[in-house]
């Protein structure tokens, strides 16, 4: 009887998995299987069959006859301005929380806790007004600095789970033989938090790649669009949709994040389980 049990429960613990697990690959399948059809195969072929032939002519008319070139670039930009300036703020107030001992620290720490409480959207019209005064509307400067105010809080919470367990002893016997704290830092403190510093990077990276309001709201222009405003070029007069060249777009828009997150997920998981067990 247990061992009927026992099967019976695998057996749906095997089918609650593969559900998820096509509910999950399925609609990338889909997405990439379509951007290879032509314009006959989206006509005549029934959404979920294969495309007759290898219709490239959809990826063609992405990079050439499109803006998505600027489009790469602009989010390219934005990432590496959010996540350079990000890291190192954040891995420097976490790791000054939990090792440098001051009057105030415990209302620090909770403040920064309070901005996780603070969502983007609630900020956008102040932002704007203030952008729109300052003349930075339109500019990588408004789409960057809102992304770096507000991933600060729980970038910085998670380098401070990281850093609390980081051995003293390593730091004193450094300074003792004449290193200083911001060489300490750059010397031990970055190198030894690699897995940590790929887990909040890796995350980060994400969610600025994928950002949509906030490039929408202090844009104006073609040439400042990032990959995802990007994507809404391929709807035309009264809702027509180019649906080749759109499911081509969406493509090279998600491949790189799949990529990205393909090298650094080892090291995410190792800096994930980490901060987990020592935390």
């Amino acid at each position: 009887m247990r061992k009927s049990k026992i099967k019976i429960g695998s057996i749906v613990k095997w089918v609650i998995a593969i559900l998820l697990l096509i509910m999950q690959i399925y609609p990338l399948l889909y997405v990439i299987i379509s951007s290879f059809k032509s314009l006959d195969d989206f006509r005549k072929l029934p959404a979920y069959a294969l495309p007759s032939s290898l219709y490239l002519g959809n990826y063609i008319t992405v990079f050439t006859k499109s803006h998505m070139p600027t489009y790469f670039k602009n989010s390219i930009i934005v990432l590496l301005g959010v996540l350079i300036p990000l890291l190192l703020f954040a891995l420097m107030a976490g790791f000054m929380l939990s090792k440098v001992q001051f009057k105030g620290k415990k209302f620090l720490l909770n403040y920064f806790l309070l901005g996780l409480m603070l969502p983007m959207q609630v900020a956008l019209i102040p932002l704007f007004t203030i952008f729109n005064k300052l003349g930075l509307i339109n500019s990588y400067v408004a789409i960057i600095l809102p992304q770096i105010a507000f991933s600060l809080s729980y970038s910085i919470q998670l380098f401070y789970s990281f850093s609390k367990f980081f051995p003293e002893e390593m730091l004193e016997a450094a300074i003792i033989d004449g290193c200083s704290p911001i060489g300490c830092f750059f010397k031990m403190i970055i190198p030894m938090s690699r897995n940590s510093i790929i887990t909040v990077a890796t995350m980060q990276a994400v969610f600025c790649w994928n950002e949509y309001i906030n490039a929408y709201t202090f844009t104006r222009s073609t040439d400042m669009k990032t990959v995802t405003l990007g994507l809404n070029d391929y709807v035309g007069s009264m809702g027509l949709t180019d649906w080749g060249a759109t499911f081509a777009a969406i493509a090279v828009t998600v491949i790189p994040v799949f990529i990205f997150y393909f090298f650094s997920s080892k090291k995410m998981l190792e800096g994930m389980s980490a901060g987990a067990v020592k935390g």
